[in-house]
């Protein structure tokens, strides 16, 4: 899996915790939908290790199935992940895609408060949910 800017590049605010994106099985979170269903989700936590809620959280590119991608959630929508949780459903199976997706926070002024963060998705039951932590970093 690619991972991209673990350290402040740019002058963003927020960058990828260490080890992330990763993928593990979505059942973790969902385990009532087993294999139909795959997503991406994490949370945005602040410099004293605290969740930070009201960001916007972008998902943008393209992958198999669909010719283009663009949501938009917030963090604190999806406290199963933590106080600043989010996540996005992406289909209703696992679907493998290299590098087409990336995912983005955004201030309330939508400002970017991170680079685009591009990540791989997985045809794998065990693989079907993408996890994303941010880190503020200033």
């Amino acid at each position: 899996m690619e991972h991209i800017n673990s350290t402040p590049a740019g002058g963003f605010s927020f960058v990828t915790r260490q080890g992330s994106p990763s993928a593990i099985d979505g059942a973790t979170f969902h385990p009532d939908v087993g294999c139909n269903w795959s997503g991406v989700a994490g949370q945005a936590t602040s410099l004293n290790g605290e969740s930070v809620r009201g960001l916007f959280v972008q998902l943008g590119g393209s992958m198999p199935g669909m010719e283009s991608v663009d949501k938009l959630a917030m963090t604190g929508l999806a406290p199963q992940y933590g106080a600043g949780g989010f996540e996005f459903t992406l289909a209703d199976k696992p679907v493998a895609s290299s590098g087409t997706l990336w995912i983005q926070l955004f201030d309330q002024q939508n400002l970017p408060l991170s680079d685009r963060i591009y990540f791989d998705t997985y045809d794998d039951c065990q693989m079907n949910l993408i996890i994303i932590y941010f880190d503020q970093v200033k």
